[in-house]
């Protein structure tokens, strides 16, 4: 039997990935947004270095190969919760390939793709 298993993670960046508005969840929700994160026209994302860092890290960690080139590219949604209708991922040039996590020190779990989004 194979299962496919999609894992996400929230890193501790004090900034968002696509712009400099804070992460602090203290405020309450859309306390904490921009022109980038709505997806307004004009506005350009720029990427939280320390993301790429944090994504480049753990393919290490797990053996992957990570990528000389890497870029993000969108992939458009309709779905009501998104103001954007488009997520800016590395799916399709992940950081990292071909990796493994070893579970309890003896079944190998495989890793497909470390990337970002």
């Amino acid at each position: 039997m194979k299962i496919g298993l999609e894992i996400h993670v929230q890193l501790p960046t004090r900034s968002k990935m696509f712009c400099s508005c804070p992460t602090t969840e203290a405020e309450g929700p859309n306390t904490h947004v921009c022109p980038t994160c709505l997806g307004m026209p004009g506005s350009r994302p720029v990427l939280n270095r320390k993301v790429l860092e944090y994504g480049i890290m753990l393919a290490k960690m797990l053996g992957c190969k990570v990528a000389d080139t890497t870029w993000f590219s969108r992939k458009t949604y309709f779905y009501p919760d998104m103001s954007k209708s488009v997520q800016i991922t590395q799916y399709d040039n992940p950081i990292g390939e071909g990796g493994v996590y070893m579970l309890d020190g003896k079944k190998p779990i495989r890793i497909t793709r470390i990337h970002v989004e």
